[in-house]
């Protein structure tokens, strides 16, 4: 199955580079169900692998970890596996073994996903297995203390990474206080605080038919869903769910922070706050990131930084459109002595893109790929399963597959203008971690202004203090 899978996409890639510029395969026809649970379910048909997908998605995410608690909920998305009604871990991992299933879970901030893929045959003995993990979980302490040790160590493992010391940092000089200030899976004295039992508190506050959305997909019909998958989702009850006040806040004018690490690449980030994920800013967005450098080795900066000039080992600007916020980011990775001049370069072109409108050829560049990138990214149903069930989850409606390639294709040069001006300010969040004796200097030239004062030994220019409520923040 793998193979065939594989053959897909290698195919694909070399198909649609040679079709029209504007050619959009047609994505699969989706059926919605709506059960009286209140669990909405959406079916789509791929019928050429025999297996069958499914995607769970629950308004659960990291943004809802109480105070002091960061990281409960996605220790407890990771908990599901490791025991349900009178099956423990080992059970699990022998009848997914047998079935010759795959199984995976991802916490978000806003959201967790709960997928696995199982042969059509299977259908059967993998949906109860699948349905026993996420309605029947035990939580059974000691499994919990184990994977909590699990994340500790992989927390241990990243002090050791310049880059992910940055992006923590960023986020919380960026997001304040605010419930995406920190990171999804929390920091080693959070994690080390939650006490077992929470993981089932949290459970029962947020795991409910009536905040989830359920995708299946591959080789099956509506038909078969309601007859073989549905009666198996009914006992799911819906209830109340914990709707905390959320109040999100970005930093105010530019913030500047420094990390000393003894480290040979100094790692940079430079952003600012961003669109929620339903603003309509968000596409004109999309494409202006991607003309900026999306692609690690395309784009304006690559071109500028690392192909140019040599300063960059890699460089790279990434969009995260949440529920409530957004942030936009430029990482970098170059050498200590080079950290002031590529910081300088980034900056410089993001003035590029609020003073003078994009070239035709570039915008027409980045919109072609985009559209023709969009079926070949969700070529595999797992792909597609998890689009489906975000594009529900944020509201898109259910025409949003159709509509999207219109999206990208109604963008114009101006609209990148605009959006650029609207949130690529001058003043920036900037976050170095490196050598700070071959770094200083390192920062943008926008007057200082207070930021928070990130983990571990550092230098901060600037006391903290609060700032107002971003432009993508509710």
């Amino acid at each position: 199955m793998k193979l065939l899978k594989a053959g897909i996409i290698l195919f694909l890639a070399a198909v649609l580079p040679l079709l029209p510029p504007r050619f959009c395969p047609a994505m699969p026809a989706v059926t919605k169900i709506d059960l009286s649970n209140q669990l909405k379910v959406l079916v789509f048909q791929e019928h050429a692998v025999p297996a069958v997908t499914l995607e769970l998605l629950i308004g659960a995410g990291s943004s809802f970890d109480p105070h002091g608690m960061e990281g409960l909920a996605n220790l407890t998305a990771r908990s599901l596996s490791l025991g349900a009604n009178n099956l423990s871990f080992d059970q699990i991992n022998d009848k997914l073994d047998f079935l010759g299933a795959t199984y995976g879970v991802e916490c978000t901030r806003d959201f967790v996903t709960i997928g696995m893929q199982m042969l059509k045959k299977d259908l059967g003995p993998g949906v109860d297995l699948f349905t026993q993990m996420f309605e029947h979980p035990s939580f059974a302490h000691s499994d919990i203390e184990l994977k909590k040790e699990e994340i500790l160590g992989r927390l241990r493992e990243e002090e050791d990474n310049p880059l992910e010391i940055a992006k923590r940092s960023f986020d919380r000089a960026l997001f304040l206080k605010s419930p995406y200030a920190g990171a999804v899976e929390g920091g080693k004295k959070s994690v080390a605080a939650i006490a077992p039992g929470q993981a089932a508190i949290f459970y029962s506050q947020f795991y409910r038919p009536n905040n989830a959305v359920l995708v299946v997909g591959g080789d099956i019909t509506p038909g078969e869903v309601r007859a073989k998958i549905i009666p198996k989702l009914l006992a799911w009850k819906p209830g109340p769910v914990a709707e905390p006040t959320f109040r999100t806040q970005s930093a105010r004018g530019a913030v500047k922070v420094d990390i000393d690490r003894p480290v040979s690449q100094a790692a940079v980030i430079i952003g600012c706050s961003a669109m929620k994920r339903s603003s309509p800013d968000y596409y004109p967005f999309l494409v202006l990131s991607r003309i900026l450098g999306s692609g690690a080795l395309s784009g304006r900066l690559s071109a500028e930084i690392r192909t140019k000039r040599g300063l960059a080992y890699a460089v790279q600007s990434r969009l995260a459109a949440y529920k409530h916020a957004g942030a936009f980011r430029v990482e970098l990775r170059t050498r200590n002595d080079s950290v002031e001049q590529a910081t300088a370069l980034v900056q410089k072109e993001l003035a590029r893109l609020r003073e003078k409108p994009v070239s035709d050829a570039e915008l027409k560049a980045a919109k072609d790929f985009m559209i023709g990138n969009f079926p070949l990214e969700y070529s595999l149903p797992e792909n597609f399963a998890k689009f489906l069930a975000e594009a529900a989850f944020y509201g898109l409606g259910p025409e949003y597959i159709e509509k999207y390639p219109a999206l990208i294709e109604s963008v114009t040069a101006g609209d990148i203008q605009r959006v650029a001006k609207k949130y690529l300010t001058p003043q920036n969040v900037v976050v170095v971690v490196g050598d700070l004796k071959k770094t200083h200097g390192a920062m943008n030239t926008a007057p200082p202004s207070p930021a928070p004062q990130p983990p571990g030994p550092a230098h901060n220019a600037n006391p903290p203090a609060p700032g107002p409520v971003g432009p993508a923040g509710n």
